[in-house]
């Protein structure tokens, strides 16, 4: 190939590098694939789309490298998986890509109408109230390609005062299934230290899918991720609480102690069901909760 003159290159002397994306190399991380799909358990602290200076250590490029090529129905060689959804750089568990274009464009149209099933575990060292919750994040900030603003996720737990005024919201909705307290062994694959805290492990089902939603919402409440270093420090707050004069000085506070986590935090996407495609991940890094 040729680079036209007057082209601009940007060249990375240091790029970002992501070595847990070499876990891949189990085959046991294949959970499952057909003519169209395949899912795979992205192992945490691996980016799902490249970083702007590393275009090969992400999911697609990592699962193409190690576990590839793949076919497509046709039989011709997939270059690269191409992502159907995205799952946070620090949080590990069931991510799906396509062999195609079509199959980017159905799970899209199925995400749409709701048709997608998905399950995440959380741990926490609160217990999570069970139930349905709704809660409202300000739609300019998730709104895609949306830069600049707090790198967190405030919401509000008070719904809009009308339909105009709810036309600057996204709703944001999630069941807690299942919240029962576990045991974290000191010896875990991640060196998290479990102290002596009460440890919870929260079942929840996703209705909506927003940026960094269960993080958000289960940080409203009171209950944050452990190792959320993004949210910790906001636990328990909402946007309700900028009416409060007295809040501001503790939201200010808290606001310039978030950091983006640097290790693995407590969340996994469980589970994954969409178009009879059904996959499951493996045991999180925090292990089976019995210690």
């Amino acid at each position: 190939s040729t680079i036209e003159p007057g082209t601009d290159i940007r060249v990375y002397p240091h790029p970002r590098r992501f070595p847990s994306c070499y876990e891949f190399a189990d085959a046991n991380r294949l959970l499952y694939e057909d003519t169209t799909f395949v899912v795979v358990d992205k192992p945490p602290m691996l980016p799902t789309q490249p970083e702007p200076s590393n275009y090969e250590e992400c999911c697609p490029g990592c699962v193409n490298l190690l576990m590839g090529p793949f076919q497509t129905i046709t039989g011709e060689e997939v270059a690269r998986p191409l992502l159907c959804h995205r799952v946070d750089s620090c949080v590990g568990g069931c991510v799906v890509l396509s062999k195609d274009g079509n199959g980017q464009r159905v799970f899209s149209d199925l995400q749409r109408q709701r048709k997608i099933k998905k399950l995440y575990l959380a741990v926490t060292t609160e217990p999570v109230p069970l139930g349905m919750h709704v809660h409202w994040m300000w739609a300019s900030l998730n709104a895609r390609g949306q830069m600049g603003g707090t790198p967190c996720q405030f919401v509000a737990h008070t719904p809009p005062a009308s339909r105009k005024k709810a036309k600057s919201w996204t709703r944001c909705v999630l069941e807690v299934v299942k919240c029962e307290p576990i045991t974290i062994s000191p010896n875990n694959s991640h060196n998290y230290d479990p102290g002596t805290k009460q440890h919870y492990q929260s079942t929840i089902r996703l209705v909506t899918g927003r940026k960094h939603q269960v993080r958000a919402q289960l940080s409203s409440l009171g209950c944050p991720l452990i190792r959320d270093t993004l949210y910790e420090p906001i636990g328990g707050m909402t946007l309700e609480s900028l009416e409060d004069e007295s809040m501001e000085e503790r939201m200010d506070e808290a606001m310039s102690m978030v950091r983006v986590p640097t290790e693995p935090i407590g969340l996994q996407a469980h589970a994954i069901l969409f178009a009879g495609v059904r996959a499951k991940a493996r045991t999180p890094w925090w292990g089976d909760g019995k210690g």
